[in-house]
């Protein structure tokens, strides 16, 4: 029940973004991921169930500023609604009526991302500094990856901030993507006001990746060149082919290494080295916090947050 007294919960309603409708629990992590030391929790159910693609938080009424202040930049999650009975608030012009367990409410607009905005930011809109097969290095609009077994196309910016999201930290501090590839989750964790270390073993991209970063190197994920301790969060999304396999799990075991004290890691895989990859990270000591299977037009992947002990 949705009450004004001091010390309730209020309602958020998370519309998800239409190419992740049904990705729900990584929506919900999102969320809760960024509301991180206030009173938030996930809620079992809420107004407008029967439209689809929809999940819900309940937040703290003390924490509610604080709250509407974070949800920003969110990736899954299109547009936040707050639930407010009809009276309580001003329902203003970006509101609607709804009836929800035999309540007459308001869903309050409080933050809204179109997909519009959200592409352009898209890989296949933005350039991209790269040293082409013949040696010169172009500046490349639309670069989206290369397709090597190794490789990985550039990642679409709604899965970019998720996993950013996922392990943003009060304050920013010092970010790792061992898998840089064409930078977009460095583009997403730079915005979230990290500062930003990039690593891919690709040369050919070092120019691009170091225009993008507060500093790139080219290395060996299943190697890092940095010491223990080192990152206040490292998120990635690794090569899905399954030649790729040791490589990824050899990653998980470094990421646990170079990471802080509670500090968290988010992989970005595919379904087919999901088992592997989380028994990878129980023998590094990294304690699972979210497991998520997605689909992703068809590619069905699997997002992982650890936190670090």
């Amino acid at each position: 029940m949705i009450s004004e007294e001091p010390g309730s919960e209020r309602c958020l309603v998370l519309r998800l973004r239409a190419s992740r409708s049904k990705a729900r629990d990584a929506a919900v992590a999102e969320g809760l991921a960024l509301l991180r030391g206030l009173r938030a929790r996930r809620a079992s159910g809420g107004p407008i169930a029967e439209i689809g693609g929809v999940a819900w938080l309940n937040v703290d009424s003390r924490d509610l500023d604080g709250a509407l202040s974070r949800l920003q930049q969110l990736g899954y999650t299109a547009a936040v609604d707050l639930v407010t009975p009809l009276g309580a608030d001003p329902a203003g012009p970006r509101s609607m009526v709804t009836r929800w367990r035999g309540r007459r409410l308001a869903l309050v607009r409080i933050y809204e991302d179109t997909d519009e905005e959200l592409r352009s930011y898209a890989p296949d809109r933005r350039s991209f500094l790269l040293e082409c097969a013949d040696g010169v290095t172009r500046r490349i609009v639309g670069y989206r990856g290369g397709a090597g077994v190794l490789e990985h196309r550039a990642l679409p910016v709604e899965d970019a901030r998720l996993l950013v999201n996922l392990v943003s930290c009060e304050g920013g501090g010092q970010f790792l993507d061992p898998f840089a590839g064409a930078g977009s989750v460095i583009i997403e964790a730079r915005a979230r006001g990290f500062t930003t270390t990039s690593l891919d073993a690709d040369r050919a991209l070092r120019f691009g990746l170091a225009e993008l970063s507060s500093h790139h190197v080219v290395g060996d994920a299943s190697v890092l060149p940095f010491a223990d301790h080192s990152f206040d969060a490292l998120a990635t999304e690794p090569p899905y082919h399954s030649s790729a396999l040791d490589l990824v799990r050899t990653s998980v075991r470094e990421a646990a290494r170079v990471i802080r004290r509670g500090a968290r890691v988010a992989f970005l895989v595919s379904s087919k080295q999901a088992a592997p990859i989380r028994e990878a990270a129980e023998r590094a000591g990294l304690s699972l916090e979210l497991e998520a299977p997605i689909d992703r037009k068809g590619t069905e992947v699997s997002c992982f947050c650890w936190a670090s002990p």
